[in-house]
């Protein structure tokens, strides 16, 4: 347990909002953290099950699938179950486990008493994690998907006609997944930006057939582990996919948040920073690197 406890420390110590606790705080909440395993189709919770917890992965992987079918592939130091969390009403969508897994789970009504938690390290957690939703629900909701793709490429929307088949050479080429990453990383330490693929440069739905994986599921699958090994598990937290119907056909949208720390794109021995400028994704020139980052992630308000 002492082995447990350790590793899901250092998960929390680096995702919002845990981050911004002392260590002391931190060490409270894992006092009341409890421990599940799940093996591959365990359910976790579905649309009837009374919202208690907020989940933490520590090892494995979850598949979440909410009722407008969006579905999402979550890993380690992934969170699940906020919106639950905090409205306490009901849960808005259904996970199970797709590996064994192991996950810490957080108790609201523990979060809320004061005897396990300082009130004020309870509202910033509530806060944070609202935030968080709101977030996540406004990208959903309020921009559908053919106002974005009517409205074109911007510097926070790019269109990608594939993830990983090349249309000229008609073959999987990595560089198409490399130029798929490195806009989602350019998102990640800009303003955060949404990506679609499936969609050509002029808005054309072309739909998701080319890259042929066998269902939606192996796709987002796929999409998580090249985020995971090239950009970072930490940086899953900011990136939301789906696959998404328009003009009856799918695509897939990618919907990315500022992170809070730079993200590197790795390709070989190699790490590159990527930024948006206007509607292109640009690598930043070493030289300005530190600048960028102290300024984009470390500057202070006065």
């Amino acid at each position: 347990m002492a082995i447990r406890t350790e590793q899901t420390l250092a998960l929390l110590k680096d995702r919002e909002p845990f981050s911004k606790l002392e260590r002391a705080d931190i060490e409270a909440l894992l006092a009341m953290v409890e421990y599940r395993s799940y093996a591959p189709g365990d359910l976790v919770f579905d649309t009837n099950t009374q919202p208690s917890y907020l989940f933490l992965v520590e090892e494995g992987r979850f598949h979440l699938r909410l009722p407008n079918n969006t579905n999402k592939e979550i890993g380690t130091g992934e969170f699940f179950g906020e919106i639950g969390f905090i409205n306490q009403d009901f849960r808005s969508g259904a996970v199970w486990a797709t590996q064994d897994s192991v996950v810490s789970c957080i108790s609201r009504k523990k979060l809320l008493d004061k005897q396990y938690v300082r009130p004020e390290v309870a509202l910033l957690i509530i806060q944070e994690l609202a935030k968080r939703i709101i977030t996540y629900l406004r990208s959903k909701e309020q921009t559908s998907t053919e106002e974005i793709i009517w409205q074109g490429e911007s510097g926070g929307v790019e269109f990608k006609s594939t993830l990983r088949w090349n249309m000229f050479t008609n073959k999987k080429d990595k560089n198409i997944e490399h130029a798929a990453l490195k806009t989602i990383a350019a998102f990640l330490n800009t303003n955060g930006g949404i990506l679609l693929v499936g969609v050509s440069d002029s808005g054309e739905v072309l739909g998701l057939e080319k890259d042929q994986f066998s269902n939606h599921d192996r796709l987002l699958l796929h999409l998580n582990k090249l985020i995971t090994d090239r950009i970072g598990t930490i940086f899953t937290q900011f990136v939301h996919a789906s696959v998404e119907k328009v003009n009856e056909r799918a695509l897939l949208r990618i919907d990315c948040q500022p992170a809070t720390r730079p993200a590197y794109l790795r390709d070989g021995q190699q790490e590159h920073f990527y930024i948006r400028t206007g509607p292109s994704t640009t690598a930043l020139a070493l030289s300005k690197v530190y600048h960028y980052i102290q300024e984009r992630f470390f500057a202070k308000d006065d």
